[in-house]
């Protein structure tokens, strides 16, 4: 998949159209370095693949790759040694949930940055900033950008949870509740069905849904105790 971002006022010089290399099979975690990354520059080309077959596979040489340890096809060091050898001269980050602390001296004795997928939003945007930094696309942080991190997220929780929806995942729920599809919902939102489908595959995660129907209930609810909470 392969898409391009554009338009962005106050953001940092750059580069000519970088072409930024996401190597992750988990959809919602590569639509959140994607949206990262459309704050932070205001042009590129962003190549998101599931594996590393497919990563292989591409005709360009990025200017940045950012790559989760653990890909279907490829494992811990193996995948570290990998992209090493496949973009010896761009700026890496292994994004990963992986705990393992030989790993990740691994990882930067390789010249990688490492950042776990754990980490807050705000945290996983300043290491985006740094490699971004590093590989020469971005001089300068971009005006606002902290105040996005920060309103990322929402006021929403489930019961018992400390992980927020985010407000695009509001808005897709907002949408569910009044009964339209996933395919109507990517067509108002002028998103893939497939984005949306992510979406709420994380959404009942956070929830704690099972499915739609459960997920529009504790939704409803928990919307309305937000609001309460800031009348």
């Amino acid at each position: 998949m392969t898409k391009e971002k554009t338009g962005h006022a106050d953001m940092g010089s750059l580069t000519d159209k970088p072409t930024i290399l996401i190597a992750e099979d988990h959809p919602m975690i590569s639509i959140m370095l994607a949206d990262m990354i459309d704050q932070l520059v205001n042009h590129s080309e962003i190549i998101v693949v599931e594996s590393m077959e497919k990563a292989r596979a591409i005709q360009v040489q990025p200017d940045l790759v950012i790559a989760d340890l653990d890909l279907p096809d490829s494992k811990g060091v193996n995948t570290i040694n990998t992209f090493a050898v496949l973009f010896p001269q761009c700026p890496k980050l292994i994004c990963s949930g992986v705990l393992d602390k030989n790993l990740a001296r691994e990882a930067e004795r390789a010249g990688y940055f490492y950042v776990n997928k754990a980490s807050t939003y705000p945290e996983l945007l300043r290491a985006l900033q740094n490699l971004l930094i590093e590989a020469g696309v971005l001089d300068e942080v971009p005006k606002g950008v902290e105040k996005a991190a920060n309103e990322y997220h929402s006021n929403i929780y489930a019961p018992g949870s400390d992980k927020p929806l985010t407000w695009k995942q509001v808005e897709i729920m907002r949408k569910t509740a009044e009964g339209l599809s996933a395919k109507e919902v990517a067509r108002e939102m002028d998103i893939s069905p497939d984005t949306v489908r992510g979406h709420i595959k994380e959404i009942f995660l956070r929830l704690g849904a099972k499915n739609k129907g459960q997920a529009v209930d504790i939704f409803i609810r928990a919307e309305r105790k937000a609001r309460l909470l800031d009348s």
